[in-house]
């Protein structure tokens, strides 16, 4: 399944299929477990957020996964936000951290829009 937004795109794993769901908000994308109870308050495997700043702290739940670099030299910030403890119950935690384990082939997958270069890290 192919994932649009504004400034990328993205493709998930055909196996995720059934088992990770999409929610966009604004600049974030977030991929979360369909097998949670209530995945409005749980279930995130990771967010995606499309940031103008570089975060100078990032903590250990964020990755900087790449750069966007539109044509006018305008610059966005892709960061993984990984789910912190909790985020899975105990029954899903073993899927979770298989699914997490596999995000490379996601980062790996994206395509920059018409005009935009993308810079991996």
């Amino acid at each position: 399944m192919r994932i649009m937004t504004k400034r990328y795109s993205i493709e998930m794993p055909a196996r995720w299929n059934g088992l990770v769901g999409i929610r966009k908000r604004g600049v974030r994308t977030d991929l979360i477990l369909l097998r949670e109870e209530d995945p409005a308050c749980s279930g995130l495997l990771v967010s995606l957020k499309c940031l103008k700043r570089k975060v100078l702290k990032p903590d250990d739940f964020t990755e900087l996964v790449g750069r966007l670099i539109r044509e006018d030299g305008e610059c966005r910030y892709l960061y993984a936000v990984y789910g912190r403890e909790g985020a899975v119950s105990e029954e899903n935690e073993d899927l979770y951290w298989r699914l997490r384990d596999q995000l490379w082939q996601v980062f790996e997958s994206l395509c920059p829009a018409e005009g935009i270069e993308w810079q991996a890290v």
